[in-house]
């Protein structure tokens, strides 16, 4: 790759990260293509250029989004270590990695329950990897290698749901409770997490 397409494809990345940020605050439908146009410092020309439509630019936020989120269980799978250990490293993973920035599970959030794009769009994408990878891995450990795929699955949403409310929540927490309650709670979260993420899987 010469320096320009590098520099190009750099540009890319950050403008649907950019991108990411207004989808994951006001969803696919609150987020106009004025608006993303002026958050990303283009004209609305410009950003039809570069993506084609919103439609495009939208399934590449959630498609970036997703592969972040694989890459932190591919990391967590370290050869040799039994399903039960990658699943609890995944999970500690995540939350360091949503304590520096929510965006991304606030995005992941959004899809699954808005289910904005479509069925064809959405075959074969890194969401589904993110899901299958994860079911797969949980009915990989002793405890639930004989529960089926629905056990499996109904685990998944549970520990995700868990993981990510309170970084998905955390703006009304803090008018509800106050900024200084939730900090203590989130410091407290984390190890409340992962001792339920253990009893879980183990117990």
């Amino acid at each position: 790759m010469t320096e320009t397409a590098s520099q190009h494809e750099t540009t890319r990345v950050q403008l649907i990260r950019s991108a990411r940020r207004l989808f994951a605050a006001h969803g696919y439908a609150g987020a106009s293509i004025a608006a993303i146009s002026q958050e990303l410092g283009l004209t609305k020309q410009a950003l039809l250029h570069h993506f084609g439509s919103k439609d495009r630019l939208y399934a590449l936020a959630v498609e970036q989004t997703a592969r972040e989120i694989l890459q932190i269980l591919f990391d967590a799978m370290e050869e040799g270590r039994p399903p039960e250990d990658q699943l609890e490293a995944f999970f500690a993973a995540l939350l360091s990695h949503l304590d520096e920035d929510a965006t991304p599970v606030q995005l992941l959030t959004r899809e699954l329950m808005d289910q904005a794009l479509k069925p064809q769009d959405q075959a074969g994408s890194s969401l589904d990897d993110v899901m299958q990878s994860l079911v797969a891995t949980v009915q990989a450990t002793e405890k639930w290698q004989d529960t089926g795929v629905q056990a499996a699955l109904a685990l998944v949403v549970q520990l995700l749901g868990a993981a990510t409310l309170n970084f998905t929540a955390k703006g009304t927490l803090q008018r509800v409770f106050g900024r200084t309650t939730c900090q203590g709670a989130g410091g407290q979260f984390s190890e409340i997490f992962a001792d339920v993420v253990s009893r879980t899987l183990r117990e």
